[in-house]
């Protein structure tokens, strides 16, 4: 599967990626730049994250909202992408994500019915059968 580098246009094959491998390879010394900073700076602004890493703004942005940075910039202001109600991470905000879908803030719903033992497949009991 053939794809352009929506950073660079370069052609590469990857099933997943959007990015090419040195391209990729930019963004993971980014964050871990990112990551680290704040870890020793964890009042710094946007701003200052950005400079002192020679980081792109909207990339600082992006790690936020994927959850990736433990410790986020004071003046991240992130807002809901459907009501505009300020968030910590991600693009959109619990009740709107609970609205779209009710499962995702549920979490796992445990399984009502089990299947008895008997009716498992068992692979193991079928060779032995066999022989």
């Amino acid at each position: 599967m053939l794809k352009n580098c929506e950073e660079c246009g370069k052609v590469f094959a990857h099933p997943t990626r959007v990015l090419c491998e040195d391209c990729y390879k930019k963004v993971q010394a980014s964050y871990q730049a990112v990551k680290e900073y704040l870890q020793q700076h964890p009042g710094a602004t946007v701003a200052e994250v950005a400079q002192a890493t020679e980081s792109d703004v909207d990339l600082i942005y992006q790690f936020i909202r994927e959850g990736r940075l433990s410790v986020v910039p004071k003046d991240a202001g992130l807002t809901c992408e459907i009501c505009g109600t300020p968030i910590q991470v991600g693009r959109i905000c619990r009740k709107c994500r609970g609205e779209l879908d009710p499962s995702s803030v549920r979490g796992p719903q445990p399984e009502s019915r089990k299947q008895p033992d008997e009716a498992r497949v068992r692979y193991l009991d079928q060779i032995r059968r066999r022989r």
